[in-house]
């Protein structure tokens, strides 16, 4: 009896995980709008089928953070915000090329080279909000955390053709920081986050 039970749960141990492989759905990459998408996505809007292995680079453009509500001059963190979005591209490409999959080159530029294969992204800041840092240490469970939302266009290069649209927003608690983490360190996180997701976003276009 005891052999038997024995025999029964290493077929389960082998079988489960296939199942599990089996039973897990690929995210969608036909054209539609779909929400709540593949790794973790808030919004995604595929107009045109790729492959990101088509595409020898990947050029990332300087975010554009026009939009991006800004508050009165006189409050305190007016200079902090206007700081962050100065330099959310370069926090965004701190965290993007390593989290792709793809054996490509990834570069910061405004203007590429048409007649290559180059996948182009292009973000919008939509909003950024450092929170507060009084909330992030006293609160806790979310309290004070600061967030942002970037739309992020893929880009065929040769074309000009827009292939897909993302909108993504993240949040930052400070977890792990001293004092919930300055206004500027949140911000930053939340845009690592984002490219973080963008960079998983290409990996499932393989």
């Amino acid at each position: 009896m005891k052999t038997r039970l024995l025999v029964l749960c290493s077929l389960v141990l082998l079988v489960s995980p296939a199942a599990f492989a089996r039973g897990k759905k690929a995210a969608p990459t036909a054209p539609g709008t779909y929400k709540s998408w593949g790794p973790d996505i808030d919004q995604i809007e595929i107009l045109q089928s790729f492959k990101t292995t088509d595409y020898d680079k990947i050029i990332v453009q300087p975010f554009d953070t026009s939009k991006a509500p800004l508050p009165d001059p006189k409050e305190k963190w007016y200079g902090t915000l206007k700081s962050a979005l100065q330099s959310s591209t370069t926090w965004f490409m701190e965290k993007f090329p390593g989290e792709l999959k793809l054996k490509t080159t990834v570069e910061e530029g405004t203007k590429p080279d048409k007649k290559s294969k180059t996948l182009v992204l292009r973000s919008t800041v939509d909003k950024m909000d450092p929170g507060s840092r009084a909330g992030r240490y006293f609160g806790g469970f979310g309290s004070g955390s600061a967030s942002s939302t970037v739309t992020t266009e893929f880009v065929d290069s040769k074309s000009g053709k827009v292939l897909a649209r993302v909108t993504q927003g993240r949040r930052s608690g400070g977890t792990f920081k001293g004092g919930g983490g300055s206004d500027l360190d949140v911000m930053r996180d939340s845009i690592h986050a984002i490219a973080e997701d963008m960079a998983r976003v290409l990996n499932e276009f393989q």
